[in-house]
């Protein structure tokens, strides 16, 4: 059993006023190269198909199109589940009946854990879709009160998985969230590679979920973190984002997951990199030697970029200088030194590395001139939440 593991595509995302839609469709182009080539028995994409849960017109049209692509012509199954970008309850509109031409979308948690059965000359493989969920409904549907953040929420989904799983078959799991053997470093995020890019998952609460749930399955495709990686072994991974969508991952290199199943279950994996129509980039120096004829032909100039300036003195309308070469400059700001951390930039900085709960408590200190209780910080997480599932 072959099939292609691929995740948080986030079609229609806009980062810093830059629609990247053109960009998505063009790496999707490649996409479809690679199972042309490929031609696995399926495509598991682990969410985050839209960026946010009211998608603009441009974007369903693209997925729409691109979905047609790989199950019509490309005659490639498509399995996919919501993320915490995606609405699921439009995600999965009709899929009683696209499920018949190939199309296995999961977007509403109700309970019950569904699976898709693809068969190979060694028999089936089951894949178990887990669309992403917040913990509360979780709580509410099983009516477990212990069910208080989403490792709970995890476990108790995968119990029901495990309930009439048959092990002497390969199975294969598709979620979504953060997923790691380090559950106790909650601040370093389980010490998983994260982006500025990914949305939390929960506001004043534990994000990280057991990967050990998951050690009963032969693959774990997961999706929300943006950095290709693995948990443990090869054989729970995250495939990583479609693009580059914050200059936190210009290392990062972006692609898809091969995965290739033996008749007993074990995997071999292959990564395989999508070629970007503009990189994400930093450059650093002083202006007038930014926009040097020597220095700007180096790479592309119209990859996204972000410049740091570390002239001294002021400058004259560095912004408009700089677009006259690189016209798809994303980010400008000076270098922060000794001499000037108190200067209007490092305090935009502090500002942009706090989290919005952070953000809150500064302000309400700055008003009222006292610490925010727990019981105003609960209503003020609940908030954020909400906005936070509204998308942008």
């Amino acid at each position: 059993m072959k099939f292609i593991h691929t995740s948080d595509w986030h079609i229609g995302k806009i980062v810093n006023e830059f629609h990247m839609t053109e960009d998505q469709e063009i790496a999707l182009n490649e996409l479809f190269n690679i199972i042309e080539e490929e031609k696995p028995n399926a495509l598991v994409i682990a969410g985050d198909l839209y960026d946010r849960s009211v998608a603009p017109v441009e974007a369903i049209e693209l997925l729409n199109k691109v979905l047609n692509k790989i199950i019509i012509d490309l005659n490639t199954p498509v399995i996919a589940i919501a993320g915490n970008h995606d609405s699921g309850e439009r995600l999965e509109f009709a899929k009683a009946l696209v499920r018949n031409k190939g199309l296995y979308i999961e977007g509403i948690f109700n309970g019950e854990i569904n699976k898709v059965t693809l068969e190979d000359e060694y028999g089936p493989v089951n894949f178990y879709l887990i669309p992403y969920v917040d913990p509360p409904v979780v709580r509410e549907i099983y009516g477990y009160e212990t069910i208080k953040d989403h490792d709970k929420a995890m476990k108790a989904m995968i119990e029901r998985i495990k309930e009439k799983m048959n092990k002497s078959e390969r199975n294969v799991v598709i979620a979504h969230g953060y997923v790691t053997y380090m559950t106790d470093k909650v601040e370093e995020k389980g010490g998983l590679s994260t982006s500025d890019s990914e949305r939390p998952l929960s506001i004043g609460g534990s994000e990280l979920i057991n990967a050990g749930y998951f050690e009963d399955f032969n693959y774990t495709a997961l999706g929300h973190l943006h950095g290709p990686q693995r948990v443990g072994s090869e054989k729970i991974r995250y495939a990583g984002s479609l693009l580059k969508y914050s200059f936190s991952e210009v290392k990062q290199r972006k692609g898809v997951t091969i995965v290739n199943m033996d008749k007993y279950g074990d995997i071999d994996i292959e990564l395989r990199n999508i070629p970007m129509r503009r990189d994400f980039r930093i450059i650093k120096g002083e202006l007038n030697s930014l926009i040097d004829p020597s220095v700007y032909r180096e790479g592309n100039r119209e990859d996204y970029i972000k410049v740091i300036l570390t002239d001294e003195g002021e400058v004259l309308e560095p912004m408009a200088k700089l677009r006259a070469i690189y016209p798809n400059i994303m980010e400008l700001s000076r270098e922060v030194t000794k001499g000037n951390e108190e200067t209007k930039v490092s305090k935009e900085r502090n500002y942009k590395n706090k989290s919005k709960m952070d953000l809150f408590k500064d302000f309400y200190m700055d008003i009222t001139g006292r610490e925010c209780d727990d019981k105003r910080q609960q209503v003020m997480e609940k908030i954020i939440e909400e906005v936070e599932k509204g998308g942008e």
